[in-house]
């Protein structure tokens, strides 16, 4: 209470407890008299007989700010009253998850998709960094390769050498083994890089099931000896008989019995060996046990007395059909004969998928896999499982070795058998064929990295290649 003359003038002091601010205040007086409210101060004017005034502050409200990683928020900030509630509903970007999410922030919670604020007494910031769901390899890879023109151009005519990147093949129906799509790379493709056990290698193709089917680059990405050991080995160093195309092989007299599988080839040998020193110890958990690896000896005529070719001869020089199934004809349709589709060609760790004779899940590439990839018999071919990161001969003038049989040759006291090789730079990505007879070339392995196993880093170019994780005990105890 105060008094003053009439028509006067006061003023007074207020305050407001810390729900409430001054800022924004109101004040109303009876009798007419005019009143004003500036930084606490009430100033009253044109009083005329008593008066009463009525101060109502402002209610004290403050910012919360939602600060996402890996999704967004319905809105933010938000405006709340002192001491009050203020919540958000997240929405998870692709690849995240709310189930693991960190959170920080002075009374912030979070509750399913919804984060809370509460007992809010001054602008805060709520943070949330949602869990990143780890990527599976194959899926990686597609989501890094969205062009998928379906076949490779020229399948049926030509080899295929153009540069690209972000791009998939596919292949499906009677191409593949299961009718599922493979997804594969062509031409000199630029992303499809690895760098798995210490050593780099080029992506085939994703596989049916999943699994990533790796080539052997070494352990240096501009190599011209992208070759195991950095030394040549025969296919076989016997070869006067058809039954030793195999990359096991049985006994000599009819496909049947070459078929047995109970002999290693010597370049299985090599293989093998290979494998136990540089990838079974630390890294052979995540290799695919149940991968296909076809030495398709299905064959137009098996005679030990005359010469004849073995399908993919026809499938790949006379009438350009590949295929990713094993046991396939001339014209790339599965056989039905007595020659024809066996699964003692299908070489696997497990027997749930193939012969389960190998020791190691590893082998070789195919003629038909060089075929898709870009290649053609007798045509030059720089596709990308000739060149090194530098844009060289990843072999230099040496030849590989494929596991697809070719022919046997017969002519009088001249019998000798042969496989698809990939020539060096001499002849630059020609497939094959080679005669056995006093022929070694290099040694390029083939495995295929487990359906499951997680992608780690990398975009698939030779500087930054995919890694994956080889500490998930999940994958390591799986087949693939």
């Amino acid at each position: 209470n105060k008094t003053v003359g009439r028509i006067g003038s006061t003023s007074f002091q207020v305050s407001a407890n810390s729900s409430y601010t001054l800022t924004g205040a109101t004040v109303t007086c009876t009798n007419n008299a005019v009143a004003t409210i500036t930084n606490g101060t009430v100033n009253v004017s044109n009083i005329k007989s008593n008066t009463t005034c009525t101060i109502v502050p402002a209610r004290q409200t403050y910012k919360v700010t939602a600060s996402i990683t890996g999704g967004t928020v319905d809105s933010s900030p938000k405006t709340v009253n002192h001491g009050g509630t203020v919540t958000f509903t997240i929405t998870p970007s692709e690849g995240y998850a709310l189930e693991g999410a960190v959170l920080s922030g002075t009374g912030c919670t979070l509750s399913g998709s919804t984060l809370s604020a509460s007992n809010v007494t001054s602008n805060r910031t709520c943070t949330v960094v949602l869990k990143e769901i780890p990527k599976l390899l194959k899926d990686q890879i597609l989501a890094d390769h969205p062009t998928r023109p379906g076949a490779r151009p020229n399948l049926n005519s030509d080899v295929f050498t153009d540069e690209n990147t972000g791009t998939l093949y596919t292949a499906s129906g009677n191409q593949t083994e299961n009718g599922n799509t493979v997804y594969y790379f062509s031409g000199n493709a630029q992303d499809n890089w690895v760098y798995f056990a210490g050593l780099y290698w080029r992506i085939i193709r994703i596989n049916e099931d999943g699994s990533v089917r790796l080539l052997y680059v070494g352990p240096d990405k501009n190599t011209e000896k992208g070759y195991i050991n950095e030394t040549t080995s025969a296919y076989n160093t016997t070869y006067n008989n058809p039954m030793y195309v195999g990359y096991m092989y049985g006994s000599s007299g009819s496909l049947a019995s070459n078929r047995n599988n109970t002999t290693n080839s010597t370049i299985k040998g090599v293989v093998d060996t290979w494998y136990n020193s540089k990838i079974k110890t630390s890294y052979g958990n995540y290799v695919s046990k149940t991968a296909i690896y076809c030495n398709d000896r299905a064959n137009e005529g098996y005679s030990m007395s005359t010469t004849f070719y073995f399908a993919a001869r026809y499938r790949l020089e006379s009438n350009t059909a590949p295929s990713y199934k094993c046991g396939n004809n001339k014209n790339g349709s599965l056989y039905t004969g007595t020659n024809g589709a066996d699964i003692a060609d299908k070489f696997t760790a497990s027997t749930s998928t193939g012969n389960g004779k190998l020791t190691n899940p590893v082998a070789l590439m195919t003629a038909d896999e060089v075929a898709f990839a870009g290649g053609k018999p007798q045509k030059y071919a720089k596709a990308y499982y000739y060149y090194n990161a530098a844009g060289g001969s990843v072999t230099g003038l040496e030849e590989w070795w494929t596991m697809t049989p070719y022919d046997w040759y017969y002519s009088g006291s001249t019998k000798i058998t042969s496989v698809f090789p990939v020539h060096g730079s001499e002849y630059p990505g020609v497939l094959g064929p080679a005669l056995f007879n006093n022929v070694i070339n290099g040694i390029r392995p083939v495995l295929s990295l487990k359906s499951c196993v997680l992608w780690k880093s990398g975009d698939g170019t030779s500087d930054n290649p995919y890694t994956v994780d080889t500490l998930d005990s999940a994958c390591s105890a799986a087949e693939n």
